[in-house]
């Protein structure tokens, strides 16, 4: 996901199955435990009206471990397979943000942001740090939630004061990074031969 995101830049939805309300890029498999998992990697086109808008990413200053968060969820699933639904729920709230996102409804983008976090927090793998953070980024932004595995890591914020919410996250105590909505990805420049000589 990160490789996606960073070489095609914009925003990238990736899926279980080839979604009809984003252009489909490639498809990524990886065997896990000698089963064979796929994800499918899209593209979303954003229109102008989002370019304004940044993300605020907050550092809780630890890294979560996946592995941990996801035999976590697992045995919750088994002690309480009615958890499933909250799983879910995720992927028709996170559907219903991509279709926002591709519109440029930013208040509907903020709104799916919260609903998951409140999700994520249920299912067990948010912790303190990250729902301060949450908490801290709220009253300046459209939306926030925790990305990633969880239990440390980091949380998103979608913001058009992308200054008074990085500082209310830091002084949350996370440490911050701002990216606008829809970042260039990888691009080739115009390259320049150098002589051998000149070397």
């Amino acid at each position: 996901i990160d490789t996606s995101t960073s070489s095609l830049g914009g925003a990238v939805f990736v899926s279980d199955r080839k979604e009809s309300s984003a252009e489909w890029q490639y498809t990524r498999d990886l065997r896990i435990d000698g089963e064979r998992r796929t994800w499918e990697v899209h593209s979303i086109d954003l229109p102008e009206s989002v370019r304004d808008a940044h993300i605020v990413i907050g550092f809780t200053g630890r890294p979560g471990s996946t592995a941990e968060m996801v035999s976590k969820v697992a045995n919750l699933l088994k002690s309480e397979p009615e958890r499933m639904s909250d799983i879910e729920r995720i992927g028709h709230v996170t559907r219903a943000g991509v279709t926002a996102l591709s519109l440029g409804n930013l208040e509907a983008i903020g709104i799916a942001m919260n609903e998951c976090h409140r999700l994520l927090q249920n299912l067990g793998v948010s912790d303190e740090d990250l729902d301060r953070m949450v908490e801290a980024a709220l009253p300046s932004s459209l939306g926030a939630k925790m990305t990633g595995a969880g239990g440390g890591g980091c949380m998103i914020a979608l913001t058009q004061e992308p200054r008074r919410t990085s500082e209310a996250i830091e002084l949350a105590g996370g440490r911050t990074l701002v990216s606008p909505l829809g970042a260039s990805g990888v691009r080739i420049e115009e390259s320049i031969e150098i002589p051998m000589w000149k070397m």
